[in-house]
């Protein structure tokens, strides 16, 4: 009899509801519905519109529930990380939550470091050091005396808020918290000694709550504790077999590039480094690095729109293809790449600004941010493969961003190494792979990863290293470049 899951997999710019059908062995995905997501700026603030992603995932389930009926079985959702809610002392919620893109970060780490250390943060959380991490967020809002802050009773992570409203009970997914830097990896519990130091509120949290458990009950439907963080359901639909030994990215608005571990590492290297250690699903560590994707061309292709030039993915890639290779290095790591706007004159300022000339044509700025990115994660693969001590001859690509061919080609080119793509929708089906264990249909992760394999196999690609010895040189020359100034 066929089993269904509803999947709310909500990213930084789309969110969709999708139903994974497990029958036979095999897993298949039909998408219910599929709406926006993005900032939208207010007197300067740049906030998310809540009461339209709930309102879609209800829209969502509610047709999940009449064309699957009693065959629907449970629903999870999962988010892009660090952003809340605060709610009240009624349980309601003090005002829509505000965009990690938002500026009031802008100098809050240097103020944290003066207060605690740099190195202090890193002990006690092992997480990378980002200006829209959470701990930044709260310690704005604190240092400013925000009066939703002083009011609130409870802080909710973005998906921690919408199983919320869906059930009733208000928990603390640990994939989710580990994206804060004020989450403890290692004695899984919040860094209350951190935050006290930086006198920031300790009684806001919720009590935690691990992905694989049934939350509460949405009008008869079970709502699952997924991994929550979107990374996390992203790393739990690899395809890999046990045992082998390969480098994950999670490629979409954001690439996320790492592996899997057993433990954290928390040590000077990996500070030095700015690698990150989140919480995965079923006791795993995602080992990894937060790097721009293709946010980047998402906003080349909307500020060309504004301008009049309209065009879509497969033309940009073109482009791209025909200018000319390694004639403008750029690092898409840059914090001028953070924020909305015309990305199009940031690159070019940025190639000036590191010596190098403007450049004028569409298909140049392309082509420095495609190779931008693939040269990003070849830089960021050796130093993965350091810091873990793995040896990874593969690069398994997942996420909407694998559908791109050029960047995939680039990206073994850059890293020397082969790279498989696949599956598309991870997140969704790493979040119903989730579901499926909370319920009884697997009994582990590997056993949901076969499932993977077998029911996603037409999807994959595999992309051999080309033009090897060039794409050295690049990474050579890009090194002494953008590095320089770092």
């Amino acid at each position: 009899m066929a089993r269904h899951y509803l999947a709310a997999d909500l990213g930084a710019s789309s969110g969709r509801t999708i139903v994974g059908t497990l029958e036979n062995g095999k897993l298949t995905l039909k998408e219910m519905n599929r709406f926006w997501n993005g900032p939208t700026e207010i007197n300067g603030t740049l906030y998310w519109d809540f009461v339209h992603l709930f309102r879609n995932i209800q829209d969502g389930i509610t047709l999940a529930k009449k064309e699957f009926g009693s065959g629907l079985v449970s629903m999870g959702i999962d988010t892009w990380g660090v952003d809340f809610g605060l709610i009240d002392s009624q349980g309601k919620l003090l005002g829509n939550p505000v965009n990690y893109r938002d500026a009031r970060t802008d100098g809050m780490p240097a103020k944290v470091f003066a207060a605690v250390g740099k190195e202090t943060v890193f002990a006690q959380t092992g997480i990378q050091f980002m200006q829209l991490n959470t701990l930044y967020q709260l310690y704005s809002l604190a240092q400013s005396g925000n009066a939703q802050y002083q009011q609130a009773d409870k802080l909710l992570f973005v998906p921690d808020l919408l199983n919320y409203w869906l059930t009733g009970k208000m928990a603390a997914n640990r994939t989710f918290a580990s994206t804060s830097q004020f989450y403890n990896p290692v004695t899984k519990n919040w860094a209350f000694d951190l935050l006290e130091k930086l006198n920031v509120r300790t009684d806001l949290f919720a009590p935690f709550a691990d992905p694989g458990t049934v939350l509460g009950d949405c009008s008869g439907l079970p709502v699952v504790n997924v991994g929550s963080h979107d990374t996390a359901s992203a790393f739990a639909a690899v395809p890999v077999v046990d045992g082998e030994q390969c480098a994950f990215l999670s490629s979409g608005t954001w690439s996320l590039l790492g592996t899997e571990l057993p433990a954290p590492v928390i040590n000077d290297n990996v500070l030095a480094a700015n690698f990150t250690n989140e919480v995965g699903v079923c006791g795993t560590i995602r080992f990894l690095k937060n790097l721009s994707g293709l946010w980047m061309m998402q906003e080349i292709r909307r500020t060309w729109a504004e301008q009049g030039f309209d065009c879509d993915w497969i033309e940009m890639a073109g482009m791209a293809h025909k200018a000319e290779p390694f004639g403008f290095f750029i690092n898409p790591a840059d914090d001028v790449f953070i924020a909305p706007g015309d990305m199009p004159a940031r690159i070019q300022e940025a190639c000036e600004r590191t010596g190098q000339k403007r450049p004028q044509e569409r298909g140049q700025i392309l082509r420095a941010a495609y190779e931008g990115l693939a040269l990003l994660y070849a830089d960021t693969y050796e130093t993965l493969e350091k810091l873990s001590g793995k040896k990874m001859d593969v690069l398994r690509i997942v996420g909407g961003g694998c559908q791109n061919r050029t960047l995939s080609q680039f990206a073994a080119n850059a890293t020397g190494r082969t790279v498989v793509t696949g599956p598309v929708e991870a997140t969704a089906i790493g979040n119903i792979v989730m579901q499926m264990l909370a319920m009884g249909d697997i009994a582990t992760l590997a056993e949901g990863r076969e499932i993977i394999r077998n029911s996603f196999s037409h999807e994959s690609k595999t992309y051999h290293p080309q033009d090897v010895e060039e794409w050295q040189s690049g990474l050579a020359k890009w090194r002494s470049i953008v590095k320089a100034g770092d």
